[in-house]
């Protein structure tokens, strides 16, 4: 595995190196460990690679990958009404907060003509995709340069399947690492949590929360405040996510 050994946040020189560097090796086949402000994650591009993510981390086939997104991507990609369009901004926009969230995609957009049929087919469930918005300044990047080049990336968190979400690269399990083919380490992640996992996700449409993750509280109080949204309360025990 090739290693970008940071341990520390980058420059912004540094950021775009090593973003051109993970997205040279994702579109041309590989898989990459990458640190997001939520967890770390392992994202790929083609058919075989999202497969590897699969075999690597152990992952059910029932479970479909989440797409690294951003605003324009959000607002692209996603069919949403106008209301859930301002949710979404006033969380990730106005206050700053991570967010996945997942709703119906448009699969005759330009945004994927460059996705390999077994690509999708596992990061999409059904007519909606999961897309992860506002990870940080990294995740920032690679969606810029994903949506430029129409090149989707996909993919879940950097772990073996229900051992939580890792929060630094040397928690990660090896055998994830020694499969993959590029790591980077920017120490800890911001939103690292005891519950151990990543973003919050909420379903367009019906706005059920899918996943009690990371922020959540906040982005509770802020729905509620700026919405009038009633959440549910983080549960006490039991599973936090419903995919």
């Amino acid at each position: 595995m090739q290693l970008i050994d940071r341990g520390r946040e980058p420059t912004p020189e540094e950021l775009a190196t090593d973003a051109r560097r993970i997205f040279g090796i994702l579109r041309s086949g590989g898989v990459g460990i990458i640190p997001f402000d939520v967890s770390y994650a392992i994202f790929a591009h083609t058919a075989r690679a999202v497969e590897r993510i699969y075999e690597i981390k152990n992952r059910s086939s029932a479970k479909p990958n989440g797409v690294i997104g951003n605003w324009d991507i959000f607002q692209e990609l996603i069919d949403a009404s106008q209301a859930d369009r301002d949710l979404v901004s006033c969380v990730i926009r106005d206050h700053d907060l991570p967010l996945s969230v997942v709703g119906p995609y448009r699969a005759d957009h330009d945004f994927l003509r460059t996705t390999e049929f077994g690509a999708l087919r596992r990061s999409t469930k059904g007519p909606t995709m999961d897309l992860l918005l506002n990870a940080g300044a990294l995740h920032g990047a690679l969606a810029r340069m994903s949506l430029d080049a129409a090149t989707p990336l996909m993919g879940s968190s950097a772990n073996r399947s229900l051992t939580g979400n890792k929060f630094a690269l040397r928690d990660i399990e090896d055998e994830v690492l020694a499969q993959s083919d590029i790591g980077v380490d920017y120490g800890r992640c911001r939103y690292a949590n005891e519950h151990l996992v990543g973003s919050t996700i909420l379903e367009m449409g019906t706005r059920r929360v899918l996943r009690f993750g990371c922020c959540y509280e906040q982005i509770q109080q802020i729905l509620k405040k700026e919405f009038a949204l009633d959440l549910p309360d983080r549960p006490t025990s039991g599973p936090m996510s419903l995919v």
